[in-house]
């Protein structure tokens, strides 16, 4: 009986990426796991409107860790590191195209690596992250661009601004404009441009008053049921105008774009799809092309058709791709189902370093609670167990 692994391919080193290789690598010892990501660092964005605004608040070491390191545990020949970005995936000879090299690639910096399961955990990212509209915030981590140099020119930038537009009222514009709000020795005008009647749409009708009292209170210009129809930014001093949708034309020296999120799909092939580009997926998180299911292919984290990204259920997404390559390998047909509306849905948002808001279900947390688990230091204390997929 050959003793060969079951080649299995990872395709992005974030919170899914990392979850499911590790959960996989426990699970069974008959897997060769090769995780594919652009930086060798694993990137807690989570904390970004912390660090990014306050920098002395949060050390690199919170937030940056090494990948390739977290993987010592596992036996020799079960986990191989490639550092690059996957271009093509190639089911005719099972195999994915890397590129490893940054700048006009040469036929030494492409490489091909087979594989007998695959599982895209390539995720999303921002316009503000790639500067699409907006002064460019790291929110998320980009392909082979240098993170802590991004940040440390992100820190400068905002450091600077003494007059800020941020669009969007959702979680992560209530929490940058509470840390914008606060920061040390601040003298800032911050401006909060929502296009809904009330902040954090989606939330109960407590948490939605509770963050704009919040807000409010420390400052915040808070603008409702409006719209950011343009914003431009002058090629000479860098300055925005941002142009709303009630006529009204506001000059600053930064805008940040919180909404909206970009598939990370370059690579994947448009069957896969939907039409909004994301994986389509099955209750067993198996891809689904033209209406059947790969038994080959799994997706995984953001990249998924499935709403609701967060980052809460990254970790039983992972346990159940993981659980059903296992299945897979032992030619047991009982595959794991994975169902977003089984969770429940929370919402924590500091407002701030000592308060905040939020809910778990319909549980509305008090501004202490919300402090406790995530306002202190932005949930930084749960990045090693994500870092080695040991978050349930």
């Amino acid at each position: 009986m050959s003793s060969k692994r079951v080649s299995v391919i990872v395709i992005g080193g974030s919170h899914a990426g990392l979850g499911v290789s590790h959960k996989l690598l426990r699970r069974t010892p008959k897997v060769s796991v090769t995780l594919v990501n652009p930086s060798d660092e694993y990137y807690f964005n989570i904390a970004t409107p912390r660090f990014l605004v306050k920098p002395g608040s949060l050390p690199p070491s919170k937030y940056l860790y090494n990948i390739p390191d977290t993987f010592n545990e596992y036996p020799k020949g079960s986990f191989t590191f490639v550092k690059g970005l996957v271009t093509k995936i190639d089911y005719l000879t099972k195999s994915v195209l890397v590129t490893t090299g940054q700048n006009s690639p040469t036929k030494d910096d492409i490489m091909s690596i087979t594989f007998d399961y695959i599982v895209i955990a390539s995720g999303s990212t921002t316009p503000a992250t790639v500067g699409r509209g907006s002064l460019k915030l790291p929110f998320k981590a980009t392909a082979f661009e240098d993170t802590r140099k991004a940040i440390s020119e992100a820190q400068k930038k905002l450091h600077a601004a003494t007059r800020i537009v941020i669009g969007g009222a959702g979680p992560l514009g209530v929490e940058l404009a509470g840390e914008l709000a606060e920061a040390s020795g601040s003298k800032k005008v911050i401006i909060l441009v929502s296009k809904t009647r009330s902040l954090l749409e989606g939330a109960t009708e407590t948490v939605q008053r509770t963050a704009e009292s919040l807000l409010r209170r420390k400052g915040v210009e808070i603008l409702k049921n409006i719209r950011v129809n343009q914003v431009e930014q002058d090629p000479e001093t860098d300055r925005w105008t941002v142009t709303l949708s009630s006529g009204r034309k506001i000059a600053a020296d930064e805008y940040i774009s919180t909404t909206g999120v970009i598939p990370n799909n370059d690579f994947i092939p448009k069957s896969f799809l939907n039409h909004d580009g994301w994986v389509n997926v099955d209750e067993h998180l198996r891809l689904v092309e033209d209406g059947t299911s790969r038994s080959d292919t799994y997706a995984v984290g953001d990249i998924t058709c499935h709403p609701y990204r967060l980052l809460s259920r990254v970790s039983l997404q992972g346990a159940t791709v993981a659980s059903n390559i296992a299945a897979s390998i032992a030619k047991d047909t009982r595959l794991a189902t994975y169902s977003a509306e089984a969770q429940k849905k929370m919402m924590v948002v500091p407002v701030g370093q000592s308060t905040g808001t939020g809910h778990l279900g319909g549980w509305t947390l008090w501004g202490c609670l919300v402090w406790f688990f995530k306002g202190n230091d932005f949930l930084t204390y749960e990045a090693p167990k994500f870092l080695r997929g040991q978050r349930r």
